[in-house]
């Protein structure tokens, strides 16, 4: 989470002389639109329910198996405002990716502050006022039924839909929500006012940590030459939870569909859980992915949390843990640099040191993606190091589909093996699928299936972990019988 809190100044109504659409010629001089930017606006997390997020650049309705968020808005409509015939809320995308359907507009009840609302305390969400469809860059609700004239005007952004997240721009970054009126004459509108902003200088913001401060933290140990596993490549999942399912009950189900797991891939969104974790999967060694913002790695903010979590890991198994797997993304859009990826990677790897553990494993999991001339990224710029990173992960899609084929194992895992035997280290796919490619009905993808899985337990690969996720781009789920029996065959 971002270290330097900003805090709002008061805001008022910016009128706008364009005359709104799609009236008629002769009353359209006496209608104007102006514009009320937010003059506060948070989010909370169910995760992380002592905290409060109302400094950051962006406000979510997320929904995870792991990461539950729902983000709040307020309006002030100022005195002298004219006759309030429309009224829409409108909102921005912060990013593209694993957009919601549709999103929701409640009522907000109660008293709540931007800098002071977390999970906790958070104020009571009421009824659905306005639902809408997500566009290409943002969404709009309809309060015209509710915004009537001054007065304070406080919303809930919600979301139902399972593996998405609604990441809108706040009002801290100048394309943040804003509540568009439609007046007619009936009053002078308010004097315009300039929205402020001013940087906290109370002395609680933690500075930047400088890039690649390795001379802060230990070196981590020589990583041993010996291979993890048995020799066996195993069979896995990731774990994903149906709506009022726990973590249990979700792996039972899985244990039950493919007749027993042999690894689970897990997902963290903050510090994993404390051991035996959730779900406790026994005595299968576990592939556990989080993600800590490196800036606050680098701070030391959770240097206790994750010495005690390494130090109370079993050491009867192979325990992988990946921290914040696929970073390519978030640093292309910027949210933390390259650097300071792997300087928090090298510093939590000090922490596990100090376990005394073997059996922890630090995987570096990228995309394979990554790996392409056509990606125009150099894998290296997120590898800290053999001296940190002990097993390499790859996710692997069948990219193929675009073309209307499965592409064969060579093709998709050729340069996967090629990268890890150069660095002599072991690897995994900790992410691989496929959709059903054109009119297939599973016989051809239960082909690709057993190929793929035939030429990974040839090449010594620890383990091949199935996304089998209904995900935004596509269903990946083995729900054919062809499909299922041939990942129950490799399990």
């Amino acid at each position: 989470m971002g270290t330097l809190l900003i805090v709002g100044g008061s805001v008022g109504a910016i009128a706008l002389s364009t005359p709104a659409p799609d009236r008629d010629a002769r009353t359209a001089s006496d209608v104007s639109e102006s514009v009320v930017p937010a003059a506060a606006d948070t989010y909370v997390v169910r995760e992380m329910p002592g905290e409060g997020f109302g400094g950051e650049g962006k406000i979510t309705a997320s929904v995870w198996p792991e990461w539950h968020t729902e983000a709040y808005v307020a309006f002030d409509v100022p005195e002298g405002t004219p006759r309030i015939t429309e009224a829409r809320v409108e909102f921005t995308f912060e990013r593209p990716r694993n957009r919601p359907r549709q999103v929701e507009l409640r009522r907000l009840a109660g008293s709540w502050t931007e800098a002071g609302t977390s999970w906790n305390n958070r104020p009571a969400a009421g009824p659905v006022v306005a639902t809408a469809t997500t566009g290409a860059d943002g969404i709009s609700f309809d309060v015209g039924s509710i915004v009537n004239g001054p007065g304070r005007y406080a919303f809930a952004i919600t979301n139902q839909n399972d593996s998405s997240a609604a990441s809108l721009h706040s009002r801290e970054t100048g394309s943040g929500p804003r509540l568009v009126l439609t007046t007619r004459p009936g009053g002078s509108p308010s004097p315009t006012a300039s929205p402020t902003r001013t940087p906290d200088t109370s002395g609680t913001a933690l500075p930047r940590p400088a890039p690649e401060p390795t001379s802060r933290a230990p070196r981590p140990t020589e990583s041993p030459e010996k291979r993890p596993g048995g020799g066996e490549t195993l069979c896995g999942i990731s774990l994903n939870l149906k709506p009022g399912e726990t973590f249990q009950k979700a792996l039972g189900r899985l244990d039950g569909k493919y007749g027993g797991l042999e690894t689970v891939r897990l997902f963290y969104r903050g510090v994993p859980p404390a051991w035996p974790g959730n779900p406790d999967i026994g005595k299968r060694p576990p592939i556990i992915s989080f993600k800590l913002a490196p800036e606050d790695v680098l701070a030391g903010k959770h240097d206790e949390a994750m010495t005690r979590w390494f130090k109370t890991a079993p050491r009867d198994r192979d325990v992988y843990w990946v921290y914040y797997h696929e970073p390519e993304d978030n640093i292309a859009d910027g949210e933390f640099t390259a650097e300071d990826y792997r300087a928090a990677w090298r510093r939590l790897r000090s922490l596990a040191d100090k376990a005394g553990n073997d059996r922890l494993h630090a995987t570096l999991v990228l995309m394979s993606w990554s790996l392409t001339a056509e990606s125009k990224r150099d894998w290296r710029d997120y590898y800290p190091g053999r001296d940190v990173i002990q097993v390499l992960g790859w996710d692997t899609y069948n990219l193929g589909w675009k073309k209307g084929r499965y592409d064969s194992p060579e093709t998709m895992y050729g340069q996967v093996l090629e990268v890890s035997k150069q660095e002599r280290l072991p690897f995994g796919i900790a992410e691989t699928g496929s959709y059903l490619v054109g009119d297939d009905k599973g016989a051809e993808r239960a082909a690709w299936l057993r190929a793929t899985n035939a030429y990974l337990k040839k090449h010594d690969a620890l383990w091949v972990s199935y996304f089998d996720l209904d995900w935004e781009t596509g269903d990946f789920r083995l729900l054919d019988a062809p499909s299922h029996q041939a990942w129950q065959e490799f399990c």
